[in-house]
């Protein structure tokens, strides 16, 4: 009996590697047990096939068989036997794949082209400052007075206006008394030295006549 580098995990397994170890061919044991060339993407492989993939194969095979609709199927000993034959055998049917060097084979990420079109930056266009003409050079530039700060000056420091009576004006010929002295309003000259009666008189011309005069001699 040929000796298969196979390992069965369950009773079914067993079942299935018991049978090829008992009917398998030479050149079919050499394919289990060594593995079958293989190319995928443009890359040469070796592909090597268990009883774990054998036994997806053949639940595959028999939803083939069941009638639509259905959960089930009952298939005979013989055709699962019929499959496994099958399935090892044909090269063409992807089991494990390994590199040369032994390692197992991962197929390349593809990466996903990005067909959506990128958002441009929009530029917006500055238009630079005019440059000044000698006119604006030369011309001062106008300033519009501020009303609310005035009214606030104004507030702040309110000017007090003192109504005064006009000043009368005093003739050319009018003197006046100074003391015991008779002045000019005018040119401040001092015309001659004031009697008692002659100040009171000023006094009392002054008052408008109002004044009271009491002599004391």
């Amino acid at each position: 009996m040929i000796k298969l580098n196979l390992t069965a995990n369950t009773e079914e397994e067993k079942l299935v590697k018991q049978y090829l170890e008992e009917n398998a061919s030479e050149v079919l044991a050499q394919k289990i047990n060594n593995g079958t060339p293989f190319t995928k993407d443009n890359k040469p492989l070796i592909n090597k096939k268990d009883l774990k993939g054998f036994m997806r194969y053949a639940g595959d095979e028999a939803r083939k068989l069941a009638e639509k609709g259905a959960n089930c199927a009952c298939v005979n000993h013989t055709t699962v036997f019929g499959w496994a034959i099958h399935y090892f055998e044909e090269d063409s049917i992807e089991g494990k794949l390994y590199n040369q060097d032994g390692t197992e084979y991962k197929p390349p990420i593809k990466q996903i082209e990005n067909t959506s079109t990128p958002i441009r930056p929009q530029i917006v266009k500055t238009e630079p400052n005019p440059q000044p003409s000698l006119f604006d050079l030369f011309t001062e530039p106008k300033v519009e007075p501020d009303l609310n700060q005035e009214t606030e000056q104004e507030d702040e420091n309110p000017e007090i206006i003192e109504e005064r009576e006009p000043i009368e004006e005093i003739s050319e010929s009018e003197f006046v008394t100074v003391g015991n002295q008779v002045v000019d309003a005018t040119t401040g000259e001092v015309i001659k030295q004031a009697d008692n009666d002659t100040i009171i008189a000023d006094l009392y011309s002054l008052f408008d006549g109002v004044l009271e005069v009491n002599k004391c001699f």
